[in-house]
């Protein structure tokens, strides 16, 4: 029987294996190249079959494993019909048998299905064995379909699936097509079979319905439709390829998520493929316009973009077992980019025979993520007359509670805060803001309304009117129970059993007659919050009763979660607003990404909609919050940036320099004497332990030699080295104020503000300082790499005519302001 030789990537070998099984007239040898890469002590059995092979077929993937393939393949000059195909057409070089018979293979293989893998051995015998067995052409599948587990058939367009789908209602009764149409308003069409109900749509990947893997899908269908849902669920070959005729993911979400008028079909949208919506063979994933692309249909569609993780290379096992895993490129990553939410972990893999894998679902993943999409489309369905939000401000763990207080990164997120509120109340919400920030805080200390910690006992909270709400045992029972009992044990043997109790000389957190106390302020429909206290029990501030800096693994208190509860299951929030950079319910403990059940960031935020106002000057820890919190962030504006500029001493001694300069040109009697008065200024501004010079081989500070070896340096030395100092100092952008969300900074500041972005011209040809430079007859490039050099036209060094040209460029601003004003 003739011999076939398979090495496969994973995500073919699969139906390759089910080929291998089924087809009786040849022997086909199957291996895959993710078990090889574990097992390389399984490629001398490969390399074995190799030579008794009469075809070796190759679908090239990444793995190291194929460097040692090839290697062999070429060192060896096979007998063996070698076809290789990949990805990437330079994979295709190593083959030795003709163009046309490799793009034929590739034809079968990419439109995929059983019959078509085993035509397609069948086709590679026939040719190149010179052997008369039969085969047939590709059978031409669909690469796009809207699919349903209930249907018989896949759907390739959207009116035939509503109908049909609308006629699901009437099954069991004797009801034709026509009645069910004539039941809709006449004129109406296919779109009014999805009724007033919220419609989901899913997105995915062609491959996993081609080759029966649709657990995950149908997992999601089901669970959708329970909850009240319709659903339209299309797959797509994930690359829009004129040549094969495929459409791509991005056409197929135009074409079928939204209907003729422009208007979504749906009220959110599920994405299940990694890949850029924008991607095709012109535009591969690594152009930078792709992503872009991807977001702009996006925009079109004007929904939700739900996209869950799939782990493609861990099992659901290793899922389990590991605190920080999965395929994060990949999975999580490369769909941020389309600004994508919800990255809850909903399938895995699970090992089957013979090295297959299937991708299947996680059950209770898939409740969470459900869950989470129903409180979303509810938050939009809303009106916002009946919605309910909840601010959270910070408080940073062991550093004065009181006294931090929705502290934040270069964010006012008290003004912040109310000016938010006002907004609202102008848009229809039920809320009564406060004045200001500061009215705000007032009220926040006035009433105690925090954790109990230094000066604040939850008795003088309760007094003062701080407490909320108060959960007792049974209740939180309930919410604690949820929890996975390792989890549950964790927190027992930190805070005590619930609702907390004193423990190792702990005292129970946040308890007050054996109830948990629940602090905050209501303004109608609003709620403002500080954030529960992370690692700490108490009062009493004596380093005793703190976990948090000792050990960061540590869960919550009790109250902490409790807190979080109340207010998904018990207040009802539509959403929850944690305010600036940054709190902590991102960084308790669990998983790195793909969060369990068990994960604390997890558990805590339920399945509230959670959004952050967060600091766009940092993306890695605001990733952090999108990843382990499900948090959609919503970056601000930095503060306002102005020059340091030069005061005081540092003034007196630019002004000496100048003296210097000066004095070299007309008073050379005079530099002695300037010279002690520049060492004395550099001392009385604190220079001298920042200025380094070249001391016998080695970079010293000035305040570091005595007076008698300060005078062996070359004096021009020191001069040149205090006006780079000075240059550094008077071009340094300094943080002015606090930024307010939502509000643009006025007057000079706006000045400053814009000015501070075009002074950098990143490498351009044409930036405002280059320009400026020029026309005051200097080269911008040349002031920049030497701001100690004087220029002898002034006397100035090139750093202070640095800051003129700054100087220049802000009224420059502040003059085309005032002209777009009038």
């Amino acid at each position: 029987m003739l011999k076939i030789l398979a090495v496969i990537w994973q995500s073919y070998y699969n139906i390759v294996l089910q080929v291998s099984k089924n087809i009786k007239d040849l022997s086909l040898k199957v291996y895959s190249a993710r078990v090889l890469d574990a097992e390389p002590e399984r490629l001398e059995e490969v390399f074995k079959d190799m030579e008794e092979a009469e075809i070796i077929f190759l679908y090239r993937s990444n793995e190291a494993v194929w460097e040692e393939i090839e290697k062999r393949i070429k060192s060896e000059q096979t007998k063996a019909k070698v076809v290789c195909l990949g990805h990437d057409p330079s994979y295709w070089m190593l083959s030795n048998v003709e163009p046309e018979l490799l793009s034929k293979a590739y034809s079968y293989l990419v439109i995929n299905g059983e019959k078509n893998i085993t035509n397609m051995f069948r086709f590679l015998v026939n040719k190149l064995l010179d052997n008369d067995i039969s085969y047939e052409e590709p059978e031409q599948i669909p690469w796009e379909g809207l699919y349903h587990p209930d249907a018989d058939r896949i759907f390739t367009n959207v009116d035939e699936y509503l109908e049909w789908y609308g006629s699901r209602r009437f099954l069991g009764t004797k009801v034709s097509r026509n009645d069910i149409l004539s039941s809709y308003p006449k004129g109406q069409d296919a779109d009014s079979l999805l009724t007033e109900r919220p419609t989901i749509g899913i997105l995915f990947s062609r491959h996993y319905w081609i080759n029966g893997n649709t657990e995950v899908e149908d997992l999601l269908i089901k669970e959708l439709e329970e909850r009240g849902f319709n659903v339209i669920a299309a797959f797509a070959y994930s690359v829009k390829d004129n040549a094969l005729g495929t459409k791509g993911s991005g056409e197929v979400v135009l074409e079928w998520f939204i209907d003729r008028k422009g208007k979504p079909r749906i009220d959110g949208f599920i994405k299940l493929i990694s890949f850029f919506l924008g991607t095709s063979r012109e535009k591969r994933m690594d152009n930078t316009d792709v992503a872009s692309d991807g977001v702009e249909i996006l925009k079109r569609l004007n929904v939700p973009v739900f996209c869950p993780v799939s782990s493609y290379y861990k099992t659901i096992d290793e899922w389990e077992k590991e605190e920080l895993n999965l395929d994060i490129g990949w999975s999580i990553a490369l769909p941020e980019f389309e600004g994508v939410i919800e990255p809850v972990i909903v399938s895995a893999q699970v090992e089957g025979e013979e090295s297959e894998r299937r991708k299947m679902p996680i059950r209770e993943r898939v409740n969470k993520f459900v869950d989470r999409i129903c409180r979303w489309i509810e938050l939009k369905r809303t009106p916002v007359n009946e919605r309910k939000v909840a601010f959270v401000l910070h408080n940073n763990p062991c550093a004065s509670v009181e006294a931090t207080v929705g502290s934040a990164a270069h964010l006012d997120s008290l003004e912040s805060v109310a000016e938010i509120m006002k907004k609202m109340k102008e848009v229809g919400y039920i809320v009564d803001p406060p004045e200001s920030g500061k009215a705000l805080i007032d009220e926040i200390m006035n009433k105690k309304a925090i954790s109990e910690f230094r000066w604040t006992t939850v008795e003088e909270i309760v007094e003062k009117g701080g407490a909320i709400a108060f959960i007792d045992k049974e209740k939180y029972m309930e919410w604690f129970n949820e929890i996975p009992e390792k989890t549950r044990l964790r927190m027992i043997d930190s805070w005590g059993e619930p609702p907390g109790e004193h423990k190792n000389g702990i005292p129970p957190a946040m308890v007050y007659n054996g109830k948990i106390v629940i602090t905050g302020l209501r303004f109608g429909n609003v709620l403002i919050m500080v954030q529960p206290k992370r690692g700490c029990a108490g009062a009493r501030c004596d380093g005793q009763v703190c976990r948090i800096l000792h050990d960061p693994d540590t869960p919550p208190p009790h109250q902490y979660v409790a807190t979080y509860k109340w207010l998904s299951r018990e207040f009802k929030a539509h959403a929850v607003v944690h305010v600036g950079t940054h709190g902590n319910l991102e960084f308790l403990p669990g998983k790195g990404v793909g969060l369990s059940s068990a994960c604390f960031p997890d558990i805590t935020i339920d399945t509230m909609p959670h959004l952050y106002i967060y600091n766009a000057d940092n993306p890695p820890e605001g990733t952090i919050a999108k990843r382990r919190s499900y948090a959609v962030l919503v970056n601000h504006m930095q503060t306002v940036l102005t020059e340091g500029g030069l005061y005081d001493e540092l003034m007196e001694l630019d002004r000496l320099l100048g003296e210097y300069e000066e004095a070299k040109r007309k008073e050379p009697a005079r530099l002695h004497t300037l010279e002690h008065m520049i060492i004395h200024a550099i001392a009385k501004a604190k220079l001298d332990k920042e200025i380094k010079i070249l001391w016998h081989g080695k970079k010293v500070c000035l305040s570091e030699l005595s007076h008698e070896e300060l005078h062996q340096i070359p004096f021009e030395k020191i001069v040149e080295e205090t006006h780079i100092k000075l240059s550094l100092i008077r071009n340094s952008q300094i943080q002015d104020g606090m930024h307010i969300f939502g509000k643009l900074p006025e007057g000079d500041r706006r000045v400053d503000f814009i000015y501070s972005i075009m002074r950098y011209d990143a490498g351009q040809e044409l930036s405002l300082r280059k320009e400026i430079a020029k026309l005051l007859g200097y080269d911008w490039e040349e002031i920049l790499a030497n701001s100690q050099k004087i220029d002898p036209l002034t006397g100035k060094a090139f750093g202070a005519i640095s800051e003129e040209i700054d100087k220049i460029g802000k009224e420059l601003v502040k003059k085309v302001l005032m002209e777009v004003s009038v």
